[in-house]
């Protein structure tokens, strides 16, 4: 279970985060026409090798596919779970999701953000800007003996909303001492419903919406690259939330005076 254990271990846990959040605004300032899938994951690894944190995607394992990467660099319909490779080359209005997490002291960390490139239009900005904040408003439903359900459920209301897709197939999960732990954090649901979060949980969040359908495909080649069905742009954003007894701590969330170098 994702409930941490002691002071030592939240606080190995924060800095987890913090060297992730670090290497995302390191990332950031690369993201340009030109640039590679395989340079920021070089770059990504790089980083954390610096503040002794081992990237926890390289060498994932599912079903027996491994994941040779430390981050996931998914552009325009490509959802999540898109390989960073050497090949795969960011353009000028493009929309860039990259995913990734880092173990620091055994304490894993997990946060994705999506990165315009370039000029967009005005629908592009607005679908990046209401999926961030669906995952804001899904935050606040976070406290302690506050059920899943409720979380799901705002967010889901906002796509809805908006006429967005909700990328339902896949969600927020626990982690903490594992990346990927109880329960699943559903992106639709009901108030006053599923699990119950405790105080000292762990849990990421990370809403996913779409210009169009809310159906995905899976690339049948690599086994990993997820995309919408209908190749319409998605956005995605993640944070890491602790419960707390009056509400939460978001994890991920570092000011820019507090990044490493």
């Amino acid at each position: 279970m994702s409930i941490i254990k002691s002071e030592e271990d939240l606080n190995n846990l924060r800095y987890s985060c913090r060297i992730l959040m670090s290497c995302h605004n390191h990332l950031g300032k690369m993201m340009r026409p030109g640039v590679s899938a395989g340079e920021l994951n070089r770059a990504a690894i790089a980083f954390g090798k610096k503040y002794d944190a081992i990237p926890n995607f390289l060498g994932y394992v599912v079903d027996g596919n491994r994941f040779d990467y430390a981050i996931t660099v998914s552009i325009n319909d490509e959802i999540v779970h898109g390989l960073a490779t050497d090949d795969k080359i960011v353009r000028d209005g493009d929309v860039v999701k990259i995913d990734m997490g880092f173990i620091y002291k055994g304490m894993h960390s997990d946060a994705a953000k999506t990165y315009i490139v370039g000029s967009v239009s005005d629908e592009i900005k607005q679908l990046v800007d209401v999926t961030y904040k669906a995952l804001l408003e899904g935050i606040k439903q976070v406290k302690h003996r506050s059920q899943i359900g409720d979380i799901g459920y705002v967010i889901d209301k906002i796509a809805k909303e908006h006429g967005y897709g909700n990328i339902y197939q896949m969600g927020g999960h626990g982690l903490g001492y594992k990346l990927h732990d109880d329960p699943f954090i559903s992106h639709i649901g009901k108030k006053n419903k599923g699990a119950r979060l405790w105080e000292n949980k762990v849990i990421a969040i990370e809403p996913m919406f779409t210009l169009g359908a809310s159906e995905i495909k899976i690339d049948k080649k690599d086994g990993w690259t997820t995309r919408t069905i209908d190749g319409s742009v998605a956005c995605h954003w993640e944070h890491d939330i602790l419960v707390t007894k009056n509400g939460y701590e978001i994890l991920t969330d570092i000011k820019p005076e507090d990044f490493l170098e």
